[in-house]
């Protein structure tokens, strides 16, 4: 059973998204690109809501979440460059 919550857009493989569900980054959920939003790319966190029968209900882009993270990781890597 496919839990609702937060997931990174890992990576799409064919048709389908893979999903890493951010509270362990290790639990993988693939589902139709089609499912998405036309905009989401590789990186964007993402709040997906799944019916009972685990299809998707509802996919919603999390922008600020997705901002936040990616400038989390630049700064991280500018300072590594410091080093």
């Amino acid at each position: 059973m496919n839990l609702p919550g937060k997931y990174t857009l890992d990576r799409f493989e064919k048709e389908m998204a893979v999903l890493l569900f951010r509270e362990d980054e290790t639990t993988e959920v693939l589902i139709g690109k089609e499912s998405l939003p036309s905009s989401a790319e590789e990186g964007d966190i993402l709040f997906v809501e799944f019916n009972e029968d685990d299809s998707v209900q509802e996919v919603k882009l999390l922008e600020d979440e997705t901002e936040a993270a990616r400038q989390k990781v630049e700064d991280l890597l500018n300072k590594l460059k410091k080093k």
